[in-house]
């Protein structure tokens, strides 16, 4: 029988360096990652989601759940049909001194650079009789059901100053049946060129060469062996193109989020009512009236260029937390009462939609619907590997319906913990699970030991040296004398612990890897070095640096001695 564990590495695309990359990670980072993690025994590549990102580049923010990042584009002549050498050096040519080496993700320069290529790059290819034209006509014609409403959605941002607010459009681009007939009027009698304008066969284009240089990653990911995860969010923004395209789909009254809990508290209005993403609710209803053929074409549109994909916020199937108010009004309910909220908004309150989970048989009818649902993703998904994201205020009956479902949740051995806190014994995990010590989300695991440091030696610092005795049991070294900083022999042991628990999966976001303090996204807050934080050198510089070195051949053998290369684990057992 062969082996079945598996170990992964978490980063992020636009964190990624590569020697000709413009300003953020791309496709070929991408592909020289697989290598990288090819070479080293990680059979596991996990990244974040890669659909458009709007203004605030989050990519659990995107403008549509098919449509997929420019930003993330390689721009060589070999990946980019109509692109020459001649056109990227004459864009180079205005960037700033030292761009390639910012240490994070200048998205405006990055985004106007990318566009202004693809711009130089539609134009020669559509007037070539370059052989790719055919493969262009072909995309077209079998992405139409997503791609005509997206390009139009598209060319509307451009008419409308990149405002992604829908809402703030003139009434007759806000619906579909009316926008384009208003769009190519609009474009006609004000005479738009396509170096103002940009029309729907160029957006059409951009995912076209999106789709070709995504399936190039995944099949040199099969030829490697790698078994790509890709990311599939619970929400989609309240401004994508499929809200503005399918408007009946969705629940707009209500504003989607996450209670407000111990872990994430990045301000005082997430400390008091919790995160209000934004995001619209399901009309789960018309959804199930309509066989959920919208999250059917979601699903299967991930995988095409992914062997699975993460679940995030999977709660949200079974109950969702709903704000009756959009986040740009949570400054006027910051320091309201409970009953001055509700006065202001008709009577509603922040709570658990369908139903709150207080109540047994409403928690009942939250499972229902949540397998419900869930057992239609795993028919849309086939064969491919689902891992969901059961992090948070977690029902006590989510991960037993996720158990029998065959999916796989998360153990982050940090919030396994015995009555009296103790950390979970490692052979208590579930056998299916992913184990690591942290999302995109967490602190990695040497700022996690710093603030435990900190906690130890501060004013409450009792508290903070229990903390630290727990992490030092749960290693099996001596509890009385826990190291004053994160060493070598700490991170060592860390990661040896995590590799030789039962869980299925075991995957380290990069800076656990190499033992680094790089955070890619804070909850809550709204800080600018979220979703831009970039790898201090590309991986092939970590490879030949002696420090890091030591670090990744540790890795190496950690994987053959724990026997987590194997690469059988396609799909798990259901």
């Amino acid at each position: 029988m062969m082996n079945t564990k598996m170990a992964g590495m978490l980063v992020p695309v636009f964190a990624l360096r590569s020697k000709n990359d413009l300003g953020i990670g791309d496709t070929l980072s991408l592909i020289n990652c697989i290598d990288f993690c090819a070479r080293h025994n990680i059979t596991i590549l996990q990244v974040l989601p890669i659909n458009e990102t709007g203004p605030d580049n989050s990519p659990y923010n995107a403008l549509s759940s098919q449509a997929l990042d420019p930003v993330l584009l390689a721009m060589t002549s070999d990946m980019v049909p109509g692109l020459t050498e001649s056109m990227v050096l004459a864009e180079q040519e205005s960037l700033p001194a030292n761009f390639a080496c910012e240490t994070s993700v200048n998205y405006p320069i990055v985004k106007k650079l990318k566009l202004n290529l693809l711009k130089k790059a539609y134009v020669a290819f559509v007037g070539s009789k370059n052989k790719a034209l055919k493969d262009f006509a072909t995309f077209k014609k079998n992405q139409k059901k997503w791609l005509d409403s997206y390009c139009l959605y598209r060319s509307l941002l451009v008419l409308n100053n990149d405002n992604m607010v829908w809402t703030d459009w003139d009434n007759i681009y806000q619906e579909v049946t009316t926008a384009r007939q208003a769009r190519d009027s609009y474009v006609k009698a004000h005479g738009l060129t396509d170096d103002i304008y940009l029309g729907d066969d160029f957006w059409a284009y951009v995912q076209f060469v999106a789709y070709e240089q995504w399936l190039k990653v995944y099949n040199h990911a099969s030829d490697k062996n790698i078994k790509l995860i890709g990311d599939l969010p619970f929400g989609v923004s309240r401004y994508s193109c499929d809200v503005w395209a399918n408007k009946d789909l969705f629940d707009l009254e209500w504003s989607c989020g996450a209670p407000p809990e111990t872990y994430f508290q990045g301000d005082e209005f997430v400390s008091k009512w919790g995160q209000n993403w934004g995001m619209p609710l399901y009309d789960w209803t018309k959804q199930a009236r309509q066989k959920y053929a919208w999250w059917k074409n979601r699903v299967q549109g991930i995988l095409k260029f992914f062997h699975g994909y993460r679940i995030d916020h999977v709660l949200g199937f079974y109950r969702v937390y709903s704000f009756p108010w959009l986040p740009q009004a949570n400054n006027e309910f910051l320091e309201l009462s409970l009953e001055e909220a509700k006065a202001k908004t008709g009577g509603k309150l922040p709570q658990f939609l369908p139903y709150s989970d207080e109540d047994e048989t409403q928690a009942k009818l939250n499972e229902k619907q949540g397998v419900k649902i869930l057992k239609k993703i795993i028919e849309f998904s086939g064969d491919a590997i689902i891992i969901a994201e059961d992090l948070g205020l977690v029902p006590d009956y989510v991960r037993p319906s996720l158990a029998k479902l065959g999916i796989a949740g998360f153990t982050i051995p940090q919030f396994e913990r015995n009555e009296d806190y103790t950390y979970k014994d490692p052979d208590t995990y579930p056998e299916g699970n992913l184990a690591t010590y942290g999302t995109h989300d967490h602190d990695p695991l040497a700022l996690f030991y710093d603030n435990l440091v900190k906690w130890w030696h501060g004013s409450d610092g009792r508290v903070g040296w229990l903390e630290v005795q727990r992490l030092m049991q749960f290693l099996g070294w001596d509890i009385n004398s826990p190291p004053v900083e994160f060493t070598i022999d700490l991170h060592q042991a860390l990661l040896t612990r995590l590799f030789e628990t039962r869980c299925q999966y075991a995957v380290l976001n990069i800076s656990d890897i190499f033992g680094t303090r790089q955070r890619f996204n804070l909850p809550g807050s709204s800080n600018d070095s979220n979703w831009s934080q970039r790898l201090e050198m590309s991986l092939e510089d970590f490879e030949n640096n002696d420090y890091y070195q030591n670090k990744i051949n540790f890795l190496h053998n950690l994987i053959l001695k724990t026997q987590r290369n194997g690469i059988n684990a396609f799909s798990l057992q259901r």
